[in-house]
């Protein structure tokens, strides 16, 4: 039978005896079986109103022969019968059970999305998954939850801001900066073209090295010596491979590709890429779908490690869901 694996929290009431509780709902669904659940977690509420008490959070490891869909409705069920109301967003709870992973699909219908779009960055999931599914692949990371998890306790802490050109960008990765008194790093290609050095229109392969150059001596790994205070590009070095795609011919292209290669093997990555995507109606050229299509390939490459997708319509809730996600990482 398919296995799933279940995410349980609870910060109101006797949150041990409700996550229990939880545990023996889901033991009693039609042809499932518990196969294991992890220990009791106690972890810092993430994102919502101030003032909640800490949450209890685990994981259990279910085979069961229900479709992902009905799954869905039994947690939902089960929810419900220890009273879950869902009335805040990140609101304190009696008990939250969430579906993280189904076999390996991959699922994005209206009703639920798999694997769960914020699992990869946030301990206080991964941290009772891993205990009990070390080994599982996440299906479009290419990860073992493991391995989700190290990366998360030594990755620096490091946020990348990818996103089409207008898209609030600088401004979000400024304010995040200052709100986790972090710092904030500027894309040196953007400001050296401001101040008339290169010019950003030209599309030769040079002008594009020269670009590439910049970025990677801001994120040089051998003078990256603060790796616990957070900082925050309004840029990702892997996005010039997104313009060269599209600007350069064939042999240039190559050109540039080994010039990228070997500044890539020195450059930090990010504990988290963070992908603004403007809707194709909404983005402010009529010619910028390819570009947009290209910079979300970009992220969907396996070995990249979490991934965040944030719209661009409304800055408070793209500022609000970034910040929870780094709280989450800590």
């Amino acid at each position: 039978m398919p296995r799933s694996l279940i995410a349980l929290g609870a910060n109101l009431g006797d949150r041990s005896r409700t996550l229990d509780q939880a545990v023996e709902l889901l033991a009693g669904l039609t042809h499932s079986k518990v196969l294991a659940r992890s220990q009791w977690h106690e972890t810092a509420p993430v994102g919502g109103p101030l003032g909640q008490q800490a949450f209890l959070n685990g994981a259990v490891l279910l085979e069961t022969d229900q479709a992902p869909l009905a799954l869905l409705e039994s947690l939902r069920t089960a929810e419900r019968t220890l009273g879950r109301v869902r009335d805040q967003r990140w609101g304190a709870r009696t008990i939250d059970v969430d579906l993280l992973l189904y076999d390996q699909q991959v699922i994005d219908v209206p009703e639920l999305t798999v694997p769960h779009p914020r699992m990869a960055f946030r301990r206080f999931v991964l941290q009772g998954a891993a205990e009990i599914a070390p080994d599982w692949l996440h299906p479009t990371i290419g990860w073992t939850l493991k391995a989700l998890l190290t990366h998360l306790d030594t990755a620096p802490l490091y946020v990348a801001l990818l996103g089409m050109p207008g898209s609030g960008k600088s401004s979000l990765a400024v304010s995040l900066a200052k709100r986790f008194g972090g710092r904030f790093l500027a894309d040196p290609a953007a400001l050296t073209s401001v101040k008339g050095r290169l010019d950003p229109s030209g599309h030769d392969c040079q002008r594009q090295i020269q670009f590439l150059d910049l970025r990677s001596e801001l994120l040089d790994s051998r003078h990256w010596h603060d790796r616990q205070t957070l900082a925050v590009s309004d840029f990702y070095f892997d996005q010039c491979l997104a313009y060269a795609r599209l600007e350069l011919d064939a042999r240039a292209s190559d050109t540039f590709s080994t010039a990228w290669q070997a500044a890539q093997k020195l450059v930090v990555a990010p504990k988290l890429l963070v992908v603004l995507d403007s809707p194709p109606g909404l983005l402010p050229q009529h010619d910028s779908e390819p570009l947009r299509e290209e910079m979300l390939r970009l992220a969907a490459r396996q070995g990249l490690g979490p991934v965040l997708y944030v719209g661009t319509e409304n800055f408070a809730a793209q500022f609000d869901e970034i910040a929870a996600a780094v709280e989450a990482m800590n």
